[in-house]
C-alpha cells in the first residue's frame, strides 16, 4: 500500500490547538504554525478501519484493555528497542504528562528537588512546579550544537556540599530521545546515567514517547532496559501517540517492573485518571499490531525532511547553526548569532512572515536564542517556513 504524507489536509477549525490557537499563543491567526509537536497527515489506515469499526457498534460505554493488547505492546518493545517486558509491568494510562505527574505525586513530597536537564519540554518544569516540588537542573552542554550530559555537574548536584544537594532529591526526570535537542541517548550515557540513579536511589522516570523516531544509524535504547538493578528503580512512559499521530486520543501506558513502585503508581493514578478511552486503547492496539508499513513510509518520508531543511540552511542560511536531528521530528535552530533573545525572533516570524515556531526559552534559560521547528508537515509547509525564515534575515539580520 502507497502512503501519503504530502496530501493537503485543512487543520483549521478542527479544534487543533496548532492550527486554532496561533493567535491565543503568538497574536495571528492567519500564519503557518509549526511548533506542537504533533503530524500534519493521517494516521495509519488501518488505525482508521479499526476506529470506524468500533465507531459503527454505537455503544460508548466503560471499557478496559483488551487482554491482546498487553502482548501487543511486549511484541513491539521487544522487536523495536530489544527489551524483554512482561504483561504485570504495564499500566495503562491517559498520558505520558499525566503519568509523569502522577510519579511525582507518588514518589516525592511537596519542596523534594526533581532532576531535569534543559533545553528540555516544559511540561516537565511546569509539572514540577506546579506539584510544588523544586526544580533541579543539570544543564544539558553544547558542545558546538552537540548536545552531551553534564555527568560532572550532575554529580555535583547530588553531592551533600552542593546547595542543590541540600534538597531531598530523589527523582530524575529523563528524556529519551531528547525533546528539543533530538539526541539519541546511547548506550554509554545511558550506564552512566543508570549508575548515577542507582548509587543514589532515586527513581528514573523516562519519558520516551519519542523512542520510535530514530534516524541514521542510530538506535533507541530504554534507559531501563540495560540492568535488572535499573528495571527496579525505572518508570518507563511510553505511548503511540507521537508515533502514529493520535494524540488526541489521550492513552499511553507505564512500564514498571518494581511491583511495589508500580502499586505505589497505581494508586495515585486512580485518584487522577483512568486507563485511557475507548478509542485510544482500540488505535494503540491498531497501531502496534498493523501499523509497521505506515511507521516506515512515514520515517521514510521524515528523514527527506530533515535532509531537505539541513541543505537549506546549509546552502541559504549559515547564520543559523542547528544539530541533525537523530530522533524525533524537531528541528533546534539556534539563531544567537542574530537574535540573542527567542520570543522577540518568534514574534517577528509570526506577525510579519506569518511563520510560527517554538520559542527556545520555553524549554529552559539555555534555550535563549533558539526556536524549536517541527518537521513532520508535507515539504511544501517546510518551504515555505524556511523561506520566511530567510525574509527574516534579510530583513533584520543582514
Amino acid at each position: 500500500m502507497e502512503y501519503i504524507f504530502d496530501k493537503k489536509i485543512d487543520r483549521t477549525g478542527s479544534n487543533s490547538i496548532k492550527w486554532d490557537l496561533t493567535e491565543n499563543f503568538f497574536g495571528k491567526e492567519d500564519c503557518l504554525p509549526l511548533w506542537v509537536a504533533d503530524s500534519d497527515w493521517e494516521t495509519a489506515p488501518e488505525i482508521k478501519e479499526a476506529l470506524k469499526s468500533r465507531l459503527d457498534h454505537g455503544v460508548f460505554g466503560y471499557t478496559f484493555p483488551s487482554k491482546e493488547l498487553s502482548e501487543i505492546i511486549i511484541n513491539w518493545v521487544k522487536k523495536h528497542y530489544n527489551w524483554q517486558i512482561k504483561k504485570e509491568w504495564i499500566v495503562y494510562s491517559n498520558g505520558v504528562v499525566p503519568s509523569i505527574n502522577i510519579a511525582i505525586r507518588a514518589f516525592s513530597v511537596p519542596g523534594d528537588g526533581v532532576i531535569i536537564q534543559p533545553p528540555v519540554y516544559y511540561p516537565f518544569s511546569s509539572t514540577i512546579k506546579n506539584t510544588g516540588r523544586q526544580i533541579v537542573n543539570n544543564q544539558l552542554l553544547n558542545k558546538e550544537n552537540y548536545y552531551e550530559i553534564n555527568f560532572k555537574g550532575l554529580k555535583n548536584i547530588l553531592s551533600s556540599d552542593s546547595e542543590e544537594g541540600c534538597k531531598r532529591t530523589e527523582l530524575f526526570l529523563f528524556c529519551n530521545p531528547h525533546n528539543p535537542v533530538g539526541r539519541v541517548w546511547n548506550k554509554k550515557e545511558l550506564s552512566e546515567i543508570n549508575q548515577v540513579v542507582l548509587e543514589n536511589e532515586m527513581i528514573l522516570i523516562s519519558d520516551e514517547i519519542h523512542a520510535d523516531f530514530i534516524f541514521a544509524d542510530n538506535q533507541h535504547i530504554p534507559a531501563a532496559s540495560l540492568s535488572p538493578e535499573i528495571e527496579m528503580q525505572s518508570i518507563t512512559l511510553m505511548a503511540p501517540s507521537k508515533t502514529f499521530n493520535i494524540a488526541g486520543l489521550k492513552t499511553s501506558f507505564a512500564i514498571i517492573p518494581n511491583q511495589k513502585i508500580k502499586k505505589k503508581f497505581i494508586n495515585v493514578k486512580n485518584h487522577l485518571v483512568g486507563k485511557g478511552n475507548i478509542f485510544g486503547l482500540i488505535a494503540m492496539q491498531a497501531a502496534y499490531n498493523k501499523g509497521e508499513p505506515w511507521l516506515r513510509a512515514q520515517l521514510k518520508y521524515l528523514e527527506e525532511n530533515i535532509d531537505y531543511t539541513a541543505d537549506y540552511l546549509n546552502k541559504n542560511m549559515p547564520e543559523i547553526k542547528y544539530y541533525k536531528p537523530e530522533g524525533t521530528y524537531l528541528f533546534w535552530l539556534d539563531l544567537r548569532d542574530v537574535n540573542k533573545y527567542s520570543e522577540d525572533i518568534n514574534d517577528k516570524l509570526v506577525k510579519k512572515f506569518g511563520i510560527a515556531l517554538e520559542p527556545g526559552n520555553w524549554f529552559g534559560e539555555n534555550g535563549e536564542g533558539f526556536l524549536r521547528m517541527n518537521i513532520a508537515t508535507p515539504r511544501k509547509n517546510i518551504k515555505k517556513a524556511l523561506k520566511g525564515i530567510e525574509k527574516y534575515l534579510d530583513k533584520y539580520a543582514r
